[in-house]
């Protein structure tokens, strides 16, 4: 175990070197083992590799995506650059260094005095190398995907930050300035809190759910308001030789 120190590391997303809360990252080897007939040895293992990442910004920090479907086999646009050098007490520092695909993002401002924050989530699909497996040289790596396809977003959002849609860090492909604006997907629900005691105080709200098109560019500060969205990125890897 390494104990990381948050004064010394260093995140960079797209350029933008400010205003970054706090980041988790995740190497994961998933080995899919072949099992036979009377043995515990298996037949073969194939490795897979993906690197995901979570990060928590101050509301508008990071610029906003446009959100692009595909219509072909191109890769998703979806993606921002990050790298992350962690220093540790002890050991080599930790160094990871991608171009990901943005699978969700939220938006939260639960205190009417306070600030908001986004929360970005991150995924890359990447092959498999001897060095991931060095107990045997007999596992089949998984190799890179040919592509990776965005689908369609959807997201829900409720509150009161600012004035506009928008300001909640998410944008519905039925709000103005979206396009097409004659595509009505948006429900609506609510939903709401209160409990007994002094003040005794909860709150309600209008819950709004629909197609994403946008995401990024909240509101840092809204006095006397809160507010939270959310958005699921779908990607799937393909593999086509």
């Amino acid at each position: 175990m390494a104990v990381v120190i948050g004064s010394a590391t260093t995140v960079v997303v797209g350029g933008v070197t400010d205003g970054f809360q706090s980041v988790s990252w995740n190497v994961n080897r998933q080995p899919t083992r072949l099992w036979q007939l009377g043995s515990w040895d298996p037949y073969n293992t194939q490795v897979g590799k993906t690197i995901t990442a979570s990060i928590t910004t101050y509301a508008g920090v990071l610029p906003t995506v446009t959100l692009a479907p595909a219509n072909s086999c191109a890769d998703s646009t979806a993606v921002k650059d990050i790298t992350i050098d962690a220093q540790a007490c002890s050991g080599p520092v930790i160094s990871l260094g991608y171009t990901m695909y943005i699978t969700s993002y939220s938006y939260s401002k639960g205190d009417p005095v306070g600030f908001a924050t986004e929360s970005w989530s991150f995924q890359f699909w990447e092959d498999s190398e001897v060095g991931d497996y060095p107990s045997s040289s007999s596992m089949i790596p998984i190799p890179d995907p040919s592509s990776v396809i965005q689908g369609i977003a959807e997201g829900s959002r409720s509150g009161d930050v600012g004035n506009g849609s928008t300001d909640l860090g998410i944008r519905f492909v039925d709000d103005p300035g979206a396009a097409p604006a004659d595509n009505y997907h948006i429900v609506v629900g609510t939903q709401g809190s209160v409990s007994a005691g002094f003040p005794g105080v909860g709150n309600a709200d209008i819950v709004q759910i629909g197609l994403v098109d946008r995401i990024g560019g909240g509101l840092l500060q809204a006095g006397g308001e809160i507010g939270q969205s959310n958005a699921t990125i779908p990607h799937q890897p393909l593999y086509y030789g």
